[in-house]
């Protein structure tokens, strides 16, 4: 797939950096990727500037997203459906980068080449690649459609249940359609769609949550549940 796609297109990809993105003062992780690329395209007779760029900066983004869908897509072997993905992904590419900059511009003789840096929103691409069916919706077990409770005991402090529906409100890259289903005794059942294996999702809560007064312990993990329990951390 790659060497197809890349025969098409002459650029070199310097970058590529995880960043954040602010929305309402608030910082998710994850969801966009930043690219940093260097673009040459050959300059015909009679082509004006603005063309010249506008031709140099859709081939860029064609790009980034390209190498955003390698990225998403597992090192294993599937069948690639070429004209659902030049048709639904490489074609609409635009639709996946809802920003770019231009860094600077040269023009030689016969060539110009454009530095540009785009930003890549990698929810929107995997659940196009999820249509189109180059991701599927198993997962080692897991289905990316079958919501899946999280059920958390212990969990008494208010300010830990803030901090962890933040961050699954956030983290748009492991999972969509969170929400609260019950909440007794100290007892949080939350509910959401995975985008990612079990496996991971457990790996993010336990490790990258931004829980400041304790931590979890699995108590059960299948396919389509999860319980933790919460242990608050102790005070000298």
């Amino acid at each position: 797939m790659r060497a197809k796609i890349s025969n098409r297109i002459i650029l070199t990809v310097f970058a590529f950096i995880p960043i954040f993105c602010y929305v309402g003062g608030t910082a998710t992780a994850s969801r966009f990727a930043l690219f940093a690329l260097d673009v040459q395209i050959p300059v015909k007779q009679g082509q004006s500037m603005g063309e010249i760029r506008k031709n140099a900066i859709d081939k860029g983004i064609r790009q980034a997203v390209e190498e955003a869908t390698y990225r998403l897509i597992p090192d294993q072997g599937i069948d690639i459906p070429y004209e659902a993905m030049e048709k639904n992904i490489f074609g609409k590419a635009k639709t996946f980068v809802p920003q770019y900059k231009i860094l600077g511009e040269k023009r030689f003789p016969g060539i110009f080449n454009l530095s540009l840096q785009v930003t890549v929103d990698t929810v929107l691409l995997r659940k196009a690649l999820l249509k189109t069916g180059v991701l599927k919706t198993e997962t080692k077990g897991n289905s990316f459609t079958v919501p899946v409770n999280i059920e958390i005991r212990n969990l008494v402090d208010g300010k830990t249940f803030m901090e962890l529906w933040k961050f699954f409100k956030q983290r748009e890259d492991l999972a969509e359609g969170v929400r609260l289903i019950s909440a007794h005794h100290g007892v949080f059942v939350f509910q959401l769609i995975p985008l990612q294996s079990m496996k991971e999702i457990v790996s993010q809560l336990l490790y990258h949550a931004p829980v400041s007064r304790g931590t979890f312990d699995v108590i059960e993990q299948k396919s389509n549940r999860l319980i933790l329990s919460y242990r608050l951390q102790k005070t000298s």
